[in-house]
């Protein structure tokens, strides 16, 4: 056999090797490049957030709610504790005691060589001058307060993530102001440039299209850093990751009330006030707290008793069961208990004072978010007009600069005063949506509005 007739079998294995590699490479390369797409398309997928969706989100991950449900359930610790105080008490004890010898006296043994013991006694306290009672119902008290707390954070959280929704939408809106302005700078300094060359302007002319133009750009360049800001505050609070985008909130209408029916509202809807209330009253239970101390108290104690020894005592006793009555009557403490008395006494003072105190602010935020609401609900419309008349005065101002007869500090001023009223209208228009926030955070009833929606949007999803 020649080596010709050898080589061409193993060129022929090589073949089929290197085509069975070339597809599986192929293959690869497909596969490959079918699921990068989707991975680039994951990663840069933008999630479209409506404002109820941020609340949403906001309450289910904020720390600050968190923090106050802890909050509450200590506070529902409290309450088994003083309940605890109530109930009976039993307790086993058990000994073993080695002595050095056995002793006697005649035929009475009065020493064993080793003794065991086991106690079991039971302790309930009959009487202690209402002490255990008010102790319980000031612990109900303050975790009801807790729980009126957690109602306080998430309203918190809500208003947060409001004026941060609103403050990204803002920034978006002055981007687009800034962008439109530095369009029209350019467009400006093309037209001052071309002017230029025709001998139309001076050269002053140009430099202050290029001044206007690179102010326009530095304007764009702080709204960008705004809104990166503004998004990052707004992720923060609801705990957003990846890029998002807001969608613009529907109006909904609002029914105005009379102050005085929003304060009545206020007072009884704020958990803040409701706090204050429960405050007050734990502060009242304080002072009963502090009084039982002044009290005779009553308690029974049951004992049973089981005795071992080796050998066993002449007068041994194995087992014994024993009830006995206590009554105790404090009758020096150094001042103690008339010092907590007094304390208790100013602590009641303190909370009706920071009542009355919470009360007043309560009015004054009402009739302020009342005042703010209508002013800026009456400066809309104004702002609208301005920014009518400043397109029509930036659109001529243009054409006339174009052709020659207009001047280009006629239209700086013209672009700034265009630049101004759009910012005025759409800083009023997001401002009235916050006013009407305020008004509602400050009578107690935005978290409950909140809480409906979502409760609608869990049953639309159900079914």
């Amino acid at each position: 056999m020649t080596l010709s007739k050898l080589a061409k079998p193993v060129r022929s294995r090589i073949n089929r090797r290197m085509r069975a590699l070339l597809i599986s490479s192929v293959f690869a390369l497909f596969v490959l490049s079918s699921l990068a797409p989707g991975r680039a398309f994951a990663e840069d997928e933008t999630k479209t957030i409506t404002l109820d969706e941020a609340y949403r989100l906001a309450i289910s991950s904020h720390e600050a709610i968190k923090i106050a449900g802890e909050g509450a359930m200590q506070a529902g610790a409290q309450v088994d504790k003083a309940v605890s105080q109530i109930l009976p008490k039993l307790t086993a004890e058990g000994s073993y005691t080695a002595y050095s010898k056995q002793e006697t006296a005649g035929a009475f043994v009065i020493q064993p060589d080793d003794a065991s013991r086991v106690d079991v006694r039971l302790t309930q306290p009959l009487y202690t001058g209402g002490r255990e009672w008010a102790a319980r119902r000031q612990a109900r008290i303050i975790s009801s307060k807790s729980m009126a707390g957690q109602e306080a954070a998430r309203d918190e959280v809500i208003r947060l993530t409001a004026r941060a929704y609103y403050g990204v939408l803002k920034a978006d809106r002055e981007i687009e102001i800034k962008t439109a302005a530095l369009k029209r700078a350019e467009e400006r300094r093309k037209i001052a440039a071309a002017r230029l060359k025709v001998g139309e302007v001076t050269r002053a002319s140009l430099l202050r299209s290029e001044a206007l133009l690179a102010g326009a750009q530095a304007g764009l360049i702080s709204a960008e850093a705004a809104l990166k800001d503004a998004q990052s505050l707004f992720a923060r609070i609801t705990g957003m990751t990846g890029a998002f985008q807001l969608v613009e909130p529907p109006v909904r209408a609002m029914g105005m009330q009379e102050t005085d029916e929003l304060v009545k509202t206020a007072l009884e809807q704020r958990s803040d006030y409701r706090q204050s209330l429960l405050d007050e009253k734990a502060a009242d239970e304080g002072i009963s707290y502090a009084k039982s101390w002044f009290m005779p108290s009553l308690r029974f104690e049951g004992l049973y008793s089981w005795r071992e020894q080796s050998p066993k005592t002449t007068f041994f006793q194995k087992e014994s069961v024993s009830g006995s009555l206590v009554l105790a009557f404090p009758i020096f403490e150094g001042g103690l208990r008339y010092a907590e008395l007094s304390e208790a006494r100013s602590k009641h003072r303190e909370s009706e004072f920071r009542r009355l105190s919470l009360r007043r602010d309560i009015e004054v935020q009402v009739r302020e978010a009342v005042d703010r609401l209508e002013a800026v609900s009456a400066v809309i419309e104004t702002y609208k007009k301005q920014l009518s008349f400043a397109e029509e005065d930036a659109r001529m101002v243009a054409e006339q600069f174009k052709y020659g007869l207009a001047a280009i500090v006629d239209v700086i001023d013209a672009d700034g005063a265009l630049i101004d009223a759009q910012r005025s209208l759409m800083n009023a228009t997001y401002d009235y949506e916050l006013a009407k926030l305020a008004l509602k955070a400050v009578t107690g009833r935005l978290g409950e509005e909140v809480m409906v929606r979502d409760e609608e949007h869990g049953l639309e999803s159900g079914l």
